[in-house]
């Protein structure tokens, strides 16, 4: 009887994780500031599919792999980058990442920034999106910024449809993925 409790409850809490995943969307009362150093609202981003991570500068492996894999999805994208499909990089360190830094880093890059975002913004704002997908910012015990690597797939209506491993994750399959959402946003 012990086993059929817990096995119950471990089934219940995987039921509650993937719709508390499910429920995260893009909060589209935040603003942030493009690489450009222009603000824009998260809000103007809902009709398009967004694949969102999340980066900081000085970050010699796990944020370079996530930016590289960010450019083999955007290389297979075509002309639905910018169009129809934003990739959407925030830096989980703004107090050091400004626009400067972060166009510095796209062009470094190769990032198509007709349809690639690299953004930055007030601590508060960039923490509430982070904190709108379930992770936290926390730092490590140097004080230097910690690795997200999870990658998100938000669908038009701003809610997340898929995450990733980004160390992991196979360009092809998300870009098979981002088609599929971009095919259910149309035929809503």
């Amino acid at each position: 009887m012990y086993a059929a409790l817990v096995c119950c409850s471990l089934v219940f809490s995987a039921c509650y994780h993937q719709a508390e995943q499910r429920a995260a969307t893009l909060p589209e009362d935040v603003s942030v500031i493009d690489h450009y150093g222009k603000p824009f609202s998260l809000a103007s981003l809902k009709g398009k599919v967004v694949l969102l991570d999340f980066v900081h500068i000085g970050c010699p492996t796990v944020c370079t792999t996530l930016t590289s894999k960010f450019g083999q999805v955007a290389d297979r994208l075509g002309q639905d980058l910018g169009s129809k499909v934003i990739l959407l990089s925030v830096t989980n360190d703004p107090e050091h990442d400004g626009p400067q830094q972060l166009l510095t880093l796209a062009k470094s890059s190769d990032a198509d920034l007709n349809g690639w975002i690299f953004a930055t913004g007030k601590s508060e704002d960039v923490d509430r999106v982070i904190r709108a997908f379930g992770l936290k910012n926390d730092r490590l015990s140097d004080g230097s910024p910690n690795h997200i690597t999870q990658v998100f797939l938000v669908g038009p209506d701003g809610r997340a449809m898929r995450e990733y491993q980004g160390m992991v994750m196979n360009a092809q399959q998300v870009v098979s993925h981002i088609r599929e959402a971009l095919a259910q946003g149309s035929a809503s």
